[in-house]
């Protein structure tokens, strides 16, 4: 698999990369276009495999310059106030959801990344982010071509309301 013009990408190459790697890999190809299946068949995986690698998280802490999942870093990681600034993605997509009312917003990343013009890398952290403050839920998950229905909680209310009010909206 080609993820860039310089960098083939074969089973050897992928199961020898650091896990942090891999992600990231796996995670541009995704940005190219790739399937988790395409990606899971050049590498010598399983897209279900592929879909774990993708969603893993890790903690890049500069004053050591290293790596670890973000899940053994829970203690050293910073810890996030859980307000949306108003400005980014997150309060972007609350504000979305609060347009759409309580049957919610049928809308896959990519096509919240188009309508909100960021990417669809910033929709995901942004999504992952709102899901894990329970600011968000998901009301009906993917089926075929049809996306999940998102909708937002009354914490997400909420935060959403008073970052709203601050900013004089």
């Amino acid at each position: 698999m080609l993820l860039f013009a310089e960098i083939a990408l074969d089973a050897a190459r992928f199961a020898s990369m650091a896990p942090e790697l891999r992600t990231e890999a796996v995670l541009l190809a995704m940005e190219r276009g790739k399937t988790a299946a395409e990606i899971a068949r050049a590498v010598g995986s399983t897209a279900p495999e592929i879909h774990e690698v993708a969603s893993a998280t890790y903690l890049f802490q500069l004053s050591t310059d290293r790596t670890m999942p973000a899940d053994d870093a829970e203690e050293e990681r910073p810890k996030h106030t859980g307000r949306p600034s108003g400005t980014g993605t997150a309060f972007k997509i609350l504000d979305l959801l609060t347009e759409a009312g309580g049957n919610g917003l049928a809308a896959s990343s990519d096509t919240l990344a188009k309508t909100l013009s960021v990417s669809e890398r910033q929709v995901q952290r942004a999504m992952n982010r709102l899901l894990s403050e329970d600011f968000i839920v998901r009301l009906k998950a993917p089926s075929g071509k049809s996306p999940a229905v998102w909708t937002i909680t009354a914490d997400g209310m909420s935060v959403r309301d008073e970052v709203a009010e601050r900013q004089g909206r």
